[in-house]
């Protein structure tokens, strides 16, 4: 509840543990609500073009349903979009940008290129249509969390740097704003998995230390469910151990298909469990959907996050 009151969410993870299929789940899920949601991405590749089959590039918002909607955000266009709002002719701007010496300094600046995607993501959502906010949610698919606190850091850093003027208060708003919980949900992805683990808790406690809030929730994406019911263990791990390597008939490789998705569940409440004794936030569990198609996936993904039971033949092994 905490993170469907929020207009702006933030999504980061390690890299590998699918951080933007995560995203474009939650932001399928909200539209199916009823949101009017704008997934965002910030790389020049685009992840949701290929999830939801769809031309996403450049600043053009592409729509994905009747409630959704998608943006790949590059700096080069936001740089453009930042430099208009300070100065108003757009020859001017075009000016400054095409300059070579301007061009030196905002690739060599630091977080010139954070600050104005940023940018760009709070004129989306400061947005109107109709007299009311275009969009209801934006979900925003960060870069991997070795560089999520940089990038979320940014307008307070430079608002420290610039102190006064205009760019130095723009800064000093966004920076309110994800400083926020109550404005602004952030999300981290992990796997249940050691290092996908212990980064999700050293960026909780980064977060807290140089954003002065916590995070809203984490998600541990792709945990196996338990195979057999706990009152047939006993029963199974004596099948198992009798059946041992053989894999000749039927009921044999059946045991030891149960064997393998039983270990896969033993290794994950492991580690679901050191999640929850060392994070502070919320924990919730996404399963595994063995799909070859990864709308398929996005599909059951969105489903299971608004409530929906997984269907279990689609969370086992075959």
């Amino acid at each position: 509840e905490e993170l469907l009151s929020t207009r702006l969410i933030f999504v980061t993870g390690k890299g590998g543990v699918g951080k933007s299929t995560v995203s474009g789940a939650l932001g399928l899920a909200l539209a199916r609500r009823g949101r009017r949601v704008l997934v965002v991405e910030t790389d020049t590749y685009s992840a949701m073009a290929e999830l939801f089959g769809l031309p996403v590039s450049g600043t053009e918002v592409v729509r994905a349903s009747d409630d959704m909607w998608l943006v790949n955000l590059r700096a080069e266009e936001a740089l453009f979009e930042t430099i208009r709002r300070f100065v108003p002719s757009e020859r001017a701007v075009r000016a400054v940008i095409g300059n070579r010496v301007a061009e030196v300094f905002f690739k060599a600046a630091p977080s010139v290129n954070e600050f104005v995607l940023l940018h760009r993501v709070f004129d989306y959502l400061h947005e109107e249509h109709g007299g009311r906010p275009r969009y209801d949610h934006i979900v925003v698919d960060l870069p991997a969390s070795g560089h999520a606190i940089t990038f979320l850091n940014v307008p307070r850093t430079l608002q420290g740097m610039m102190r006064v003027g205009g760019f130095a208060k723009l800064a000093g708003s966004i920076a309110e704003v994800i400083e926020d919980p109550a404005k602004t949900g952030i999300v981290t992805v992990c796997l249940p998995e050691e290092m996908p683990v212990n980064e999700t808790v050293e960026l909780s406690q980064q977060i807290r230390e140089k954003l002065g809030r916590s995070i809203t929730l984490a998600m541990l994406n792709m945990v196996h469910a338990q195979p057999i019911d706990e009152s047939h263990r006993e029963a199974f791990e004596r099948l198992r151990a009798d059946v041992g390597q053989r894999r000749q008939t039927p009921l044999e490789r059946l045991v030891r298909g149960g064997a393998l998705a039983l270990d896969w569940f033993d290794r994950d409440s492991k580690y679901v469990k050191i999640l929850r004794e060392r994070l502070r936030e919320p924990v919730i569990n996404l399963p595994v959907f063995y799909e070859p198609d990864g709308a398929v996936v996005l599909d059951r993904l969105a489903n299971y996050l608004n409530g929906a039971e997984p269907d279990l033949q689609h969370t086992l092994a075959s």
